[in-house]
């Protein structure tokens, strides 16, 4: 073998050694890319799953919503409203699914259980919140079914068990803060489930603060519309009747068990004929309501 072919058959060989070294190295990187990738995937899911806020647990104030159409929100969606509330959270997914609890930066519609939930006040309350509370999160767990008498929302009914298995998982990672109630229009129907609201009402407050533990859990109640009970589908005497009774227990609760607010209804206008759900003005207004009278409670 001469010198030059010599030098060649060297060559080849550092040019194989090279190229085996080189794809070893990229091997090594692809890897530790991998490796990085996953990481970070799997840290990103466990921040959004389990609720790592980027703050610590005691500033992540917690708010169940709870009730039927009105707090689950029927007021007119506008473009605006998918854009996302800063520092404000809800809660998705459901118990008797078996799907995993996961919190996404909220945004009306802030309910997802019916194709009815729209606009509702949960969005101004947190507004409100924050302006008093700006180092805090909000995070809503939102429960409140359209239609649904009290008898359908309380203690021993799926609703309330899905309630229930959101407020422990979340309670782990912030604080149970307060329930927001409004409720009652569907048991006007009759005489006799209005008749039974204010104990059905003041159980399942009793419920709510045993099963999660929590004594004095604030309750905020909101009174049914003005305006229900004057439109033709609910002015029948005895519905009025009903109405008004309903809307006496509610108003009572306060005088019943401790750390529970009533908000007023007043002023507040209709969205539609049936002159049962609020618009979305008035909705905004009511959030601000519910704020106020909660840091009432916190106040006392």
């Amino acid at each position: 073998m001469n010198l030059i072919e010599q030098i060649n058959r060297d060559s080849l060989a550092k040019n194989k050694n090279q190229s085996i070294k080189k794809m070893a190295m990229n091997a090594n990187l692809k890897r530790v890319g991998s490796i990085i990738l996953i990481f970070m995937v799997m840290t990103s899911m466990s921040a959004w799953s389990s609720g790592k806020f980027g703050v610590q647990k005691k500033d992540v104030h917690i708010f169940i919503l709870m009730g039927q159409s009105n707090m689950a929100g029927y007021g007119e969606l506008l473009p605006q409203d998918t854009v996302p509330l800063n520092k404000v959270w809800m809660l998705r997914g459901w118990t008797n699914k078996g799907a995993e609890f996961t919190w996404h930066q909220a945004k009306h519609p802030i309910h997802n259980r019916l194709g009815s939930d729209q606009f509702g006040l949960a969005g101004a309350f947190a507004k409100k919140y924050l302006e008093k509370h700006p180092e805090v999160e909000v995070a809503f767990i939102p429960v409140a079914y359209g239609g649904a008498e009290i008898s359908s929302l309380n203690k021993g009914t799926d609703v309330y068990a899905d309630a229930l298995n959101k407020a422990i998982w979340a309670k782990e990672q912030g604080i149970v803060k307060g329930i927001l109630w409004h409720q009652g229009e569907s048991d006007t129907v009759t005489p006799e489930k209005s008749k039974d609201y204010s104990e059905r009402m003041k159980q399942l407050i009793l419920d709510v603060r045993s099963d999660l533990k929590i004594d004095n859990l604030p309750f905020v109640l909101g009174n049914l519309a003005e305006f229900y009970g004057t439109g033709p589908d609910h002015d029948a005497p005895e519905r009025v009747k009903s109405i008004n009774r309903v809307k006496s227990s509610l108003r009572n609760m306060p005088n019943l068990l401790p750390n529970v607010a009533f908000v007023e209804s007043k002023g507040l206008k209709a969205r539609q004929h049936h002159m049962v759900h609020f618009n979305r003005e008035s909705l905004i207004i009511f959030g601000q309501r519910y704020a106020n009278a909660f840091f009432k409670l916190q106040s006392n």
